[in-house]
């Protein structure tokens, strides 16, 4: 079953041209529904440059776009109408089954969350990333969405990834293993330790003990586990090292006659070789424990990247199928460990502060004549007029809220919602401790250009 897609093509380093470029190629090679969402004109003029007729592609305009740089807690409180927003707006509302984006992955997640939530029983979602092996691939998860975890949240990825590589390659018992220095139990930190624990205690996975980095692509493992900094760290070593391997292997066979007649009898292996440890073949990496399928590209992604990532998100049975047994082994998991229930309240949270902070700067904007010296009348009548055009659903003004909605929402900004970095990554410590002392003064924001639609 494929299924339609909505894809970021505002995101990635090379974005629009590689994202159009790749869509084009994936709706006319594999015959898929892509929906190309972000700033109409800039697509169009990419989509002129290709001959698409007959392909299924459609635009849908968005008028906010989320800077690779950006802040992700940012990205989600003050620009509702980005490209990613909508991308997951089109799959809450079932106009689309997956979503996809190069751009900022900090972003990809926390949207995620806000808009979609997560499946239950899941804390944190996680980037599972396939590497090569002597069998085919193995499943690295986290990949870089969580850089501080706890042995709970490793637990939580060990099932998931188990979930997703039993139904990708139809293996009965995936053998998951944790990352560490060494492949003794009295080896590696209190975090392994303890997750080693939980997943010795559980009948949900089949854990197979450590596995050290130097074993990535040695089969001893289908599902391999870690935090998002060892699991991020690891991924790009590997990358690094493949590349420096075919350039390696480059030189050698150009530098001499000897060389270039030695290619010629090996060019269809080493080609072969190329496409194995090529990244792009791979595509995106799908975000994992999200209520809904979405699909992590890399910011550098090439025009066949952006297609191969579009071709793994089309499988939607594989997606559905995974995240039912996910939601099944987790409440096994949680069963047999007794885990604590995950946090929640995000997205309520979430459309509290969006709320907020647009207010806020639809009052700003509207008093600012009056500070230059337009009488207040006008300054009010700005105001009206303003709020009239905005059918942003209004939570109130500060001070007529209950102290006990504040009490709420500073526990779970303080206590249960982890950091997000700007780079992507949940570190896993309160906002508290992030945040300098003193009033907290929120940022000035620009009314976006367009109302916002309502939330669904």
């Amino acid at each position: 079953m494929k299924v339609k897609i909505a894809l970021d093509a505002m995101g990635g380093d090379f974005a629009p041209r590689a994202t159009v470029e790749g869509a084009v190629m994936a709706a006319r090679e594999l015959g898929l529904e892509v929906v190309l969402v972000g700033d109409r004109d800039l697509i169009q003029r990419e989509l002129s440059e290709h001959v698409t007729k007959g392909l299924k592609l459609t635009i849908e305009h968005a008028t906010e776009v989320v800077a690779m740089d950006e802040a992700p807690m940012e990205a989600v409180l003050s620009k509702p109408h980005s490209s990613l927003h909508l991308c997951y707006e089109l799959m809450k509302r079932g106009e689309v089954g997956a979503v996809i984006s190069a751009g900022n992955s900090g972003a990809m997640m926390t949207i995620g969350i806000a808009v979609m939530g997560n499946l239950a029983g899941i804390d944190r979602p996680a980037i599972a990333s396939l590497v090569p092996s002597l069998e085919e691939v193995t499943l690295l998860i986290d990949a870089g969405a969580n850089t501080e975890v706890k042995a709970a949240n490793l637990a939580q990825f060990a099932a998931m990834g188990s979930a997703y590589m039993r139904h990708l390659r139809g293996i009965a018992q995936p053998r998951v293993a944790l990352l560490s220095n060494g492949e003794e139990d009295s080896k590696g930190n209190d975090l392994t330790r303890s997750a080693a624990a939980l997943l010795r205690q559980t009948g949900a996975v089949n854990y197979v003990g450590y596995l050290e980095g130097r074993d990535l692509h040695y089969a001893k493992a289908d599902v391999i586990v870690t935090d998002g900094f060892t699991g991020n760290v690891a991924l790009k070593t590997a990358e690094g090292t493949a590349r420096f391997a075919l350039s390696s292997l480059r030189e050698i066979f150009t530098t001499s006659a000897r060389g270039r007649l030695s290619y010629l009898l090996i060019r269809r292996r080493l080609k072969a070789l190329r496409a194995r440890l090529e990244p792009s073949e791979y595509g995106g990496a799908p975000l994992l424990g999200l209520n809904g399928a979405a699909f992590i590209a890399h910011g550098s992604s090439s025009a066949l990247a952006i297609r191969n990532a579009l071709r793994a998100a089309a499988n939607g049975a594989l997606g559905e199928a995974v995240n039912r047994e996910i939601v099944a082994l987790m409440a096994q998991l949680t069963a047999n460990l007794a885990l604590p229930p995950p946090s929640k309240g995000f997205r309520a949270l979430f459309s509290r502060m969006r709320d907020r902070l647009q207010r806020r700067a639809r009052e700003s904007e509207a008093a600012r004549p009056a500070r230059e010296g337009e009488p207040a009348a006008a300054s009010a009548r700005a105001t009206g007029s303003l709020q009239s055009a905005n059918p942003v659903r209004d939570t109130g003004s500060l001070k007529g809220e209950s102290e006990a909605e504040h009490a709420v929402a500073r526990q779970v900004t303080v206590e249960v919602m982890p950091r997000i970095s700007s780079n992507g990554a949940t570190t896993g410590k309160p906002a508290a401790e992030a945040a300098p002392s003193g009033p907290a003064t929120p940022p000035a924001l620009t009314p976006p250009p367009t109302p916002p639609k309502p939330e669904h």
